[in-house]
């Protein structure tokens, strides 16, 4: 099955704050600098994750190819597509359509999801995500989530070198089996990491960051 809990996510629908506590967490995959782990929450059955790397890159070229939502599609594993349908650089605040691509029989997903980003004193950059029941008509085509929550930290450690961590959680409803959805999600987010290494390899112009992150 397929899902992009991102983005930008890649992945979320417990409080995120939830899998960040919780201590029972599994290290399910630890292998090319990436690390996931899975929690399982007992008011619900599919696990939540947390995943973390390192890259050698300034802290805002990491956070600033999140940021590109409109290019996620090229790099994102599943993701379809991503329409910007509000952004408020000033305060933060943005508002996403997207379509998650699934594989056949299944129908493709699609959610609204409200994010909001920030700089805290240490300097560390959040961008936290949530899907929202209003902002965009339903398609018959799709269905859609209402349960997703996925958070993005980076934290800078040097000049050249960033610590990223995501966590998430998402009920991809409807008729999968619950092996299929948690397996996903111990696969999902180090596929994620491991493309956005590839991508920040490649030559490219970033965006300056927004105010808010500065």
């Amino acid at each position: 099955m397929k899902i992009k809990l991102i983005t930008c996510c890649a992945v979320a629908l417990l409080a995120t704050a939830q899998a960040k506590s919780i201590d029972n967490a599994k290290l399910s995959i630890n292998k090319q600098n990436i690390k996931v782990w899975t929690y399982q929450n007992s008011t619900n059955p599919v696990v939540l994750y947390k995943a973390e790397t390192h890259f050698d890159v300034p802290i805002e070229k990491a956070a600033a190819l999140i940021l590109d939502v409109e290019q996620a599609p090229r790099w994102v594993p599943y993701m379809g597509s991503v329409k910007v349908l509000s952004r408020d650089d000033s305060k933060g605040e943005f508002l996403l359509y997207m379509v998650l691509d699934f594989p056949f029989p299944l129908k493709d997903r699609d959610l609204v999801v409200k994010g909001k980003m920030s700089k805290d004193a240490q300097g560390m950059i959040h961008i936290q995500n949530k899907a929202v029941n209003q902002g965009y008509p339903l398609n018959p085509n799709y269905v859609r989530l209402t349960r997703y929550e996925g958070d993005w930290t980076f934290q800078k450690l040097g000049k050249q070198k960033v610590k990223v961590s995501t966590y998430g959680y998402a009920d991809p409803e409807g008729s999968i089996p619950l092996s299929a959805v948690n397996l996903f999600v111990e696969q999902q987010p180090y596929e994620m990491l491991l493309k956005m290494k590839d991508e920040l390899a490649k030559p490219r112009n970033y965006a300056a960051l927004p105010i808010a992150l500065r």
